[in-house]
């Protein structure tokens, strides 16, 4: 199977996925990663793969809609990275 091609805007976006992620275990609303996938019942190594390579893979549509209804991150921020981090 030939590399997948990924956007720079893609990458961008799960960068600030991941700082949405830690700014909020910073902040004490999750104690991490593991939180959100028992939470939204995805697989764990899946989201770290994204987060350790995001060059080479891209986060699910809907984990950027659970931040956003569920930890009230806002969604120009999060797919544009214009405006705040939360609402």
């Amino acid at each position: 199977m030939p590399p997948i091609n990924i956007s720079q805007t893609a990458v961008e976006i799960n960068n600030r996925f991941f700082l949405a992620v830690q700014t909020l275990k910073d902040q004490k609303e999750i104690r991490g990663l593991q939180t959100l996938t028992r939470e939204w019942q995805i697989n764990r190594w899946n989201l770290i793969s994204v987060r350790d390579e995001p060059s080479k893979r891209v986060i699910k549509v809907e984990y950027l809609t659970y931040l956003v209804r569920d930890y009230k991150i806002n969604a120009e921020w999060l797919l544009t990275g214009f405006g705040k981090m939360f609402k």
